[in-house]
């Protein structure tokens, strides 16, 4: 049986869901590869061929991925605590045991906020692993810091990136405040990642804003009338267009996607003038695909070893990680 992990995306916007199909896929949790069978001989026995056991293959995909979007009660774009509050009553009756069909491994909620949902579904399936892609994402950002040397590093195995921290490119402006508070515990309860002040002065430089809210990342009809909530599309190498979770419709209709483009690239660069920064963090998840913006900006201010996470893609990895290793 395959490990069925379910994306929620809690607010009513459809078009965001369908934007996290291709860059989760491309992570290619499915695609397993054994080593050759050979024929070996036992000491004992020179002339006798041995055959080890071959693992099993099976044609089963070793993930199945089940997308939930919000109802038409949850908003269409989460860009205060106020919504996330809002999203969490419309979306957490819909995500209880009762209406499963079957049981999941795991869930990943895809909102970048202290998301009150993640510490409701972890009350309701105490027993089944759900993380949020603000925490999946400083997680990973301090695991990446703390495996490159003392005090964090560049990469290069010199030791000169001593004192290297993390930094957020987020959205609307708001969340500047909004996750600069999660991160110190100060809102967010169980929802937030509390690294308390001396947490956040050891590893973090802070949140730069791109000045546009979630659900203008994806220009189009986005409306979700007499939508009811819905889990859709399994998940294995099927669902998403683009190549490699590359930004494909995001940001690329013609002017519009050029202010994006060029509002991430900004945000990245006053990030990058704050300096020791070691790992940039995209703080929303309709940003999934954008990645090759930052290191654009990056490159062009002649930045090394400056890693980019993205809180989707953290959290998958962090979810196949215990559902893989039977934590």
């Amino acid at each position: 049986m395959p490990h069925r992990i379910r994306i929620i995306n809690p607010n009513s916007n459809t078009l965001m869901t369908d934007s996290l199909r291709a860059p989760i896929n491309s992570l290619n949790y499915n695609d397993v590869r054994f080593p050759p069978h050979t024929i070996q001989t036992t000491p004992s026995h020179p002339t006798t061929p041995h055959s080890p056991p071959r693992p099993k293959t099976s044609k089963q995909p070793q993930t199945e991925y089940t997308f939930f979007t919000g109802p038409a009660t949850a908003p269409n774009s989460i860009n205060n605590l106020a919504d996330a509050e809002t999203s969490t009553s419309a979306c957490l009756p819909l995500l209880t045991p009762a209406h499963q069909t079957s049981p999941y491994d795991a869930n990943l909620v895809a909102c970048y906020s202290p998301h009150p949902l993640v510490p409701a579904l972890q009350s309701f399936t105490p027993s089944v692993p759900t993380v949020g892609i603000f925490e999946a994402s400083v997680a990973v950002a301090v695991q990446l810091l703390s495996s490159l040397g003392p005090g964090g590093g560049d990469g290069d195995g010199d030791g000169d990136g001593k004192g290297k921290k993390f930094g957020i490119v987020s959205t609307g402006l708001q969340w500047k405040d909004i996750l600069e508070s999660a991160l110190r515990g100060d809102v967010g309860g169980q929802g937030g990642v509390g690294l308390g002040s001396e947490g956040v002065e050891r590893w973090c430089k802070g949140v730069e804003c791109v000045g546009v809210d979630a659900g203008d990342l994806h220009p189009g009809d986005s409306s979700t009338a007499n939508y009811s909530g819905q889990e859709v599309g399994k998940g294995g190498e099927e669902g998403g267009k683009g190549e490699g979770g590359k930004v494909d419709e995001l940001g690329e209709k013609g002017e519009e996607g050029n202010k994006i483009k060029k509002a991430v690239m900004a945000a990245t660069g006053r990030l990058l003038s704050r300096g020791d920064i070691g790992v940039i963090i995209l703080g929303c998840a309709g940003m999934v695909g954008m990645e090759e913006w930052v290191r654009e900006e990056v490159g062009r201010r002649g930045e090394e070893g400056v890693r980019v996470v993205d809180g989707v893609k953290a959290g998958v990895g962090i979810l196949q990680g215990l559902v893989r290793g039977g934590f």
